[in-house]
This record gives structure tokens, sequence and C-alpha cells, in this order.
């Protein structure tokens, strides 16, 4: 078994890297999650924080 979180389908990658922007699903106001069985996986992925401007100087590979 797998715990899953799920986002937002894929739309149009951004322009400025290419890369596709998700947003996790909310449903009543809580994150919408499920256990599912591991062959259901199609595929994993990477996702990658919207830190802003400035990710924290604090952060290193090995405190995050």
């Amino acid at each position: 078994l797998a715990y899953v979180e799920w986002f937002t389908p894929f739309q149009q990658p951004e322009l400025h890297h290419g890369l596709y922007k998700v947003s996790r699903l909310i449903c009543h106001g809580e994150r919408l999650a499920s256990i599912i069985d591991v062959s259901d996986i199609r595929r994993s992925i990477h996702l990658i924080p919207n830190f802003g401007a400035v990710a924290p100087r604090e952060w290193t590979s090995s405190t995050v």
C-alpha cells in the first residue's frame, strides 16, 4: 500500500522554465489523500516547491 496526496492536473507549462505548475487538491479544507495499492501507481514525480524570490538560506541538502 502507498499513501498518496493528490494534486491538480497539469495545464500548460510555465513560459520561463517549461515546468508544469500543480497545487494540492483541497476538499472541505483538508488535503485530499488516499491509500492505494502500489500496483496502481503509474509513475512517480518530483515536486519542486515555489520558494518565491529566494529560498531560505538556512536550508541545505542535509536539513530539508
